[in-house]
C-alpha cells in the first residue's frame, strides 16, 4: 500500500461552501507564489462548489479560454463541467469541459501559468485592459494597463495562427495535445522572458506539476502527523495549504515593482498582500514556526513599505495600504518577531508603527489620515469614546457603515499598545516602554463591572444607556465592535489574561464567564442573531468559532486553572466545524487566518498572545506530531488522541514532568520530544500549577 504524500491529502473543495459567508476556492499555486489558478465560473456565487460552469482560466489579469472548432467567440466558448469529476489539488488542477469536449489541465510556477490541452482547436486570449498586443513565433505578449505596466507572454507552438484585435486574440491550428506556458512580470516583456528561461524552459507540463508537487511536500511535510483518521489528516494537510497562500512575493529574479512608491527597485523577497487583523493571530505565528527565512523577508519587507510610503501598514495590497478592518497590527507582527529571535530592522520598524500609535487615528476602515478628537480621548483618557444612538455623527472620518467600533477599538489598540511597549524596551526608549504600558491597561476603562462585559463610554467618560451587550451597536455592532458583540469581545485581552481575571473578579470568575459564554443562546432566536451578526458563524452559545476575535478564546480556561475544559471545548470544536467536506469551514477563511488557527490546534498548540514565546496546550487530535522547525525535530506524543482521548493526564517535556499547560518557542525550535498521556475522563489535577 503507497501511504499518501501530505501534498496529495490535500482536498481544495474542503470551504467552498460557506456556512453564511464567502466559501474558499481550490487554488492552484506554489507557496507564496503570484500565479494562481482558479477557474473564473458562472454565475459568480458565494458558493463556488455550486458553480455549473467555467467562463475562462486565468494568466495573471488575462482571461483564457479554450474551445472546439465550432465556437466563434469568447462567450461561445463558456462551457458547463461537473465538479464531482474535477481533479484539484495544490500543485494541479484537471477538468472536463463538456459543451466542447475539451480536457484541461493547469499548473504554476512561481510567476508562471502552464496548461494543457486535449482536443482544443482554438484558444480565445482576453481582457478589457490591453495596451498593447504582438505576435511573433508562437508567442502572444500582451501589455495590459495598471500598475507600472503588467506584462504577458504566452508561449504557443510555432505552427499557430494568430488573429488579434483590441480585446485579444484568437489562436487557432492547436494540436490535438498542447502546453501552453505564460509568464507574467511587472517590470518589462524583458523580464517576463528571464521568468520563462528561470522558471519553465525547457520543461514539459508534467515537470512543472511534479516541481510544484515536491515543493509542496516539502512545505507540508514540515507537519507530519499520524495515528489520527484519514478524513482528518486530509482537513489538516488541508489547512496547512491555505496557510501559505499569503504573502505573496512580488520579486522577479533581482527586482521587483513596488506599489508603495510606484517604483522598480532591486531586491529579492517583497512580500505583499496581507491582511493583518486576520492573519497576526494564527497565520503569521504558524509561517515564523515553519519558515524563519521567509518571515524575516516579510518582517523587511513591512520595513521597506514604511520607508517607501512613509507609513506602516496594516492591510497592505499590491498598491498600498488598503482602509480595512481596524487595528494597527504591525505592532503585533514585529513583536512577535522579537520574541522569537527573528532579525530585522526594529529600529525603523519603530519609527512607523510610533507613529500610527501616536498620530495617525484609530478609526476602522480608514487609511493613514490625522488622530481625530477621539482618539486624544484615548490618548488622554485611555478609551475610544461612542456616540449614543440617538446622536448623529459628527466626526467626518468616520466611515458611513463601518461606524466608530470604540470598544473593539480600545480592546485592540491596548493590546498593540503593550506590543509596542514591547518594541520600545528592546531599543532601550524607556519613556515610550512605560507609556504604552500604561496605555495597555486601557481595557480597564470599557469594563463595566455593574453588568459584566465590555462596553461603550461616551466622550463625556459616561456609560451609554440602554446598553444590550447581545444586541446593541447595529449590524455587526459595529457602533460598538467589530463583527461580533461583547460577550466575544469581553475577551479580547489576550496580553493580559490574568489582570482581565482580577477585573472580573478572579481567575474562578473569569471560568464562570467562559462557561457563560459557550451556554448562553442566541436572542430572540438564531436567525434575527444571524440576520445582525452574520460573520458569526460556527455558533456555541454565543461563541463564533467562524470569526476572528474568538480564535483565543477556548484557551482561556488554560490560564485560569481549567485546562481540560480547554481541551473538552477544544476537541468539540474542531470535530463539529472542521471536516472532510465542501462546508468544512465555519467561517471565512481570510487569507489563511482560519486555516492557520486549525493547523495549530489540531498539533496541540496554539501562541494565545502574538509577542511572547508562549504556546499554550490544548488537545490533539493526532497519536504522534512531528515539528520541523528550528535545528531539529520537535515530537508530540499522545498516544489515543487520534482515536478520541482528549484529556491529557500528565505531560513530560523531554524527559521532565510537566506540570503547566504551556510550552515555549524556543522549546518546539531546539527540538525535543512532549509526551501526553491521553485519556477519555479529565484530570482536574494537571495543569493548573
Amino acid at each position: 500500500m503507497n501511504r499518501k504524500t501530505p501534498a496529495e491529502y490535500v482536498n481544495p473543495f474542503i470551504g467552498t461552501v460557506g456556512h453564511l459567508l464567502t466559501g474558499t476556492r481550490p487554488k492552484v499555486m506554489l507557496p507564496h507564489g503570484a500565479a494562481q489558478i482558479f477557474p473564473n465560473v458562472s454565475p459568480v456565487q458565494h458558493d463556488y462548489f455550486f458553480s455549473e460552469k467555467i467562463v475562462s482560466f486565468p494568466v495573471g489579469p488575462l482571461e483564457i479560454m479554450f474551445a472546439d472548432k465550432i465556437a466563434s467567440c469568447f462567450s461561445a466558448a463558456i462551457s458547463h463541467f461537473d465538479m464531482s469529476t474535477v481533479s484539484a489539488h495544490p500543485y494541479s488542477y484537471g477538468v472536463y469541459l463538456e459543451d466542447t469536449s475539451v480536457y484541461v489541465e493547469a499548473s504554476t510556477t512561481k510567476n508562471c501559468y502552464a496548461y494543457k490541452i486535449s482536443s482544443a482547436k482554438k484558444v480565445f486570449v482576453y481582457s478589457e485592459n490591453i495596451s498593447d498586443l504582438s505576435f511573433n513565433g508562437g508567442v502572444l505578449s500582451v501589455k495590459l494597463k495598471g500598475r507600472h505596466g503588467i506584462f504577458v507572454k504566452i508561449r504557443f507552438p510555432e505552427s499557430v495562427n494568430c488573429l488579434m484585435d483590441e480585446n485579444g486574440a484568437v489562436i487557432d491550428g492547436i494540436p490535438e495535445t498542447c502546453e501552453i506556458f505564460a509568464s507574467v512580470s511587472n517590470i518589462s516583456f524583458e523580464k517576463a522572458d528571464e521568468i520563462y528561461k528561470n522558471e519553465v524552459l525547457g520543461k514539459t507540463f508534467c515537470d512543472i506539476v511534479k516541481e510544484a508537487k515536491n515543493t509542496w511536500n516539502d512545505l507540508l511535510g514540515k507537519m507530519t502527523v499520524s495515528g489520527g483518521t484519514e478524513d482528518m489528516k486530509t482537513v489538516y494537510y488541508t489547512s496547512l495549504y491555505r496557510s501559505f497562500g499569503k504573502m505573496t512575493d512580488m520579486s522577479e529574479y533581482g527586482e521587483y515593482y513596488s506599489g508603495y512608491d510606484k517604483k522598480i527597485h532591486k531586491g529579492v523577497g517583497f512580500f505583499c498582500g496581507d491582511q493583518l487583523w486576520d492573519s497576526f493571530r494564527s497565520m503569521h505565528p504558524l509561517q515564523l514556526l515553519l519558515e524563519p527565512e521567509i518571515h524575516k523577508k516579510v518582517l523587511d519587507s513591512y520595513v521597506e513599505m514604511y520607508r517607501q510610503s512613509g507609513a506602516m501598514p496594516s492591510f497592505p495590497g499590491f498598491e498600498g495600504d488598503s482602509p480595512v478592518m481596524l487595528g494597527f497590527h504591525a505592532a503585533a507582527l514585529f513583536a512577535d518577531g522579537l520574541a522569537k529571535n527573528i532579525e530585522t530592522d526594529y529600529e525603523t520598524a519603530y519609527e512607523g508603527i510610533y507613529r500610527n500609535a501616536t498620530q495617525v487615528t484609530m478609526l476602522p476602515w480608514v487609511a493613514d489620515k490625522p488622530a481625530t478628537e477621539l482618539d486624544r480621548c484615548y490618548y488622554n483618557n485611555g478609551y475610544f469614546p461612542g456616540l449614543e444612538p440617538d446622536r448623529e455623527e459628527y466626526i467626518p472620518e468616520v466611515h458611513d457603515f463601518e461606524n466608530r467600533q470604540c470598544v473593539a477599538v480600545t480592546l485592540e489598540h491596548a493590546y498593540d499598545d503593550w506590543c509596542v511597549a514591547q518594541l520600545a524596551k528592546h531599543l532601550g526608549k524607556e519613556d515610550d516602554y512605560r507609556l504604552f504600558m500604561k496605555r495597555s491597561k486601557n481595557y480597564i476603562n470599557v469594563y463595566n463591572k455593574e453588568i459584566g462585559f465590555m462596553a461603550p463610554k461616551n466622550i463625556d467618560g459616561e456609560w451609554i444607556k440602554d446598553y444590550d451587550p447581545m444586541l446593541s451597536g447595529g449590524q455587526g455592532g459595529r457602533a460598538y465592535f467589530a463583527e461580533c458583540n461583547a460577550y466575544s469581545f469581553n475577551f479580547s485581552v489576550w496580553h493580559d489574561i490574568e489582570g482581565l481575571a482580577d477585573l472580573m473578579g478572579g481567575k474562578d470568575k473569569l471560568c464562570d464567564r467562559l462557561d457563560e459564554l459557550f451556554t448562553t443562546p442566541c436572542l430572540p432566536n438564531k436567525y434575527t442573531f444571524l440576520r445582525q451578526f452574520p460573520d458569526s458563524t460556527g455558533l456555541m452559545g454565543m461563541f463564533c468559532m467562524g470569526n476572528e476575535p474568538s480564535f483565543h478564546i477556548p484557551f482561556f480556561y488554560n490560564y485560569c486553572g481549567k485546562p481540560w475544559m480547554t481541551q473538552r471545548r477544544m476537541r468539540t470544536i474542531m470535530d463539529i466545524w472542521f471536516t472532510n467536506s465542501p462546508l468544512g469551514i465555519c467561517g471565512d477563511e481570510d487569507g489563511g487566518a482560519m486555516s492557520s488557527w486549525f493547523a495549530f490546534s489540531a498539533a496541540g498548540i496554539y501562541p494565545v498572545c502574538p509577542g511572547k514565546s508562549e504556546y499554550t496546550l490544548s488537545s490533539p487530535v493526532f497519536d504522534s506530531i512531528e515539528i520541523k522547525a528550528g535545528d531539529g525535530v520537535f515530537k508530540i506524543k499522545a498516544d489515543g488522541a487520534g482515536s478520541g482521548k482528549r484529556y491529557i493526564r500528565s505531560a513530560y517535556l523531554n524527559g521532565k514532568e510537566l506540570k503547566r499547560p504551556f510550552i515555549d518557542h524556543k522549546d518546539i525550535v531546539s527540538g525535543g520530544e512532549l509526551i501526553l498521556e491521553m485519556s477519555d475522563v479529565p484530570n482536574r489535577e494537571w495543569g493548573i500549577e
